[in-house]
């Protein structure tokens, strides 16, 4: 005659063995999922750049093209949000300091310095030792410079 047998559950070295993998998968996944949150932010701000860039070119190419080559000097220093369709997320405007809402994520145009800034949210793998710090945090600048000059400054 077969004996049935009854687990009555999981002994404690079992309950212990599969709490310690659920907590090692749920690390490599949150890990994963920072490396891809950072990945993705960083896309957003190149993508910024670059449309900022088109936008400038667009502009330089409207000034040659209507007979204004010679204004196109007074693009230097200015604000490269213009030339955008829409503003980047996040943007909260003109300001000549740092404004107080100036969070993680946050762009706005420095106007005394002249500069596009940038506050990253992900700032772990991030290195610019040229940067400025805004209450601590890496902020990354961007400035139109005439011709000889880089194009964008700090933070490219």
């Amino acid at each position: 005659m077969a004996r049935i047998h009854w687990q009555a559950g999981l002994s404690k070295l079992e309950f212990l063995v599969v709490v310690a993998v659920i907590a090692f998968t749920a690390l490599v996944a949150l890990e994963r999922l920072r490396d891809v949150q950072e990945m993705g932010e960083k896309t957003a701000v190149e993508m910024t750049v670059r449309n900022i860039r088109s936008g400038l070119l667009w502009e330089m190419s409207e000034r040659i093209t209507t007979g204004h080559e010679a204004s196109i000097a007074e693009l230097a220093g200015g604000n490269p949000v213009r030339w955008l369709e829409k503003p980047p997320s996040g943007y909260l405007g003109e300001f000549p300091a740092t404004p107080p809402n100036f969070s993680q994520g946050a762009w706005y145009f420095d106007t005394r310095h002249r500069e596009l800034r940038y506050r990253p949210i992900q700032q772990r793998n991030l290195e610019c030792h040229q940067c400025p710090r805004e209450d601590g945090d890496l902020a990354l600048s961007w400035r139109i410079s005439p011709a000889g000059n880089p194009m964008f400054g700090r933070g490219d």
